[in-house]
């Protein structure tokens, strides 16, 4: 499917529905645990913003073809989702974990069939990921996240 479309304007209008949809659940958080989301938050703000001025000051009509399955788009996202649902029952490092590994066979399958001599091949990567992720979330960037099954 080909589209006409401002890149601009879209994907700032995007940013600004991603910046609000991720405002509103920030109850729970402390002080000092809200100052990075936060600022995260208003730095994408001001992004979004600056490419929908841009995209109105100087539009840019772009054909955009967009290619691959809506299917394998639903089941990521649905993955994601499950995988945010699973963070607070499971905990980061277990869900993540399931999470990343189910993603990457689910993506590589598409190229065809995945052996379990390559599924082994990914573990120690996926591994090193995710308990790097950590680490650098809870020593470096000082965020509690959520305890679970391991940790």
């Amino acid at each position: 499917m080909i589209l006409r479309l401002n890149t601009d304007i879209a994907a700032g209008g995007f940013g600004l529905a991603f910046a609000a949809l991720l405002w509103l659940p920030r109850g729970e958080m402390g002080r000092l645990s809200i100052i990075f989301p936060r600022a995260i938050l208003v730095l994408l703000t001001v992004v979004a913003v600056a490419l929908i001025v841009k995209g109105l000051v100087r539009p840019g009509d772009r054909r955009i073809e967009i290619t691959g399955s809506p299917r394998r788009l639903l089941v990521v996202a649905a993955g994601f989702f499950a995988w945010w649902v699973a963070i607070g029952q499971l905990g980061f490092l277990v869900s993540s974990l399931v999470a990343v590994f189910a993603l990457v066979w689910y993506l590589a399958r598409v190229a065809g069939p995945v052996s379990l001599v390559r599924l082994a091949r990914w573990v120690p990567i996926i591994l090193g990921l995710v308990v790097a992720f950590y680490l650098i979330f809870t020593q470096v960037l000082n965020v509690r996240l959520p305890t679970g099954l391991l940790i």
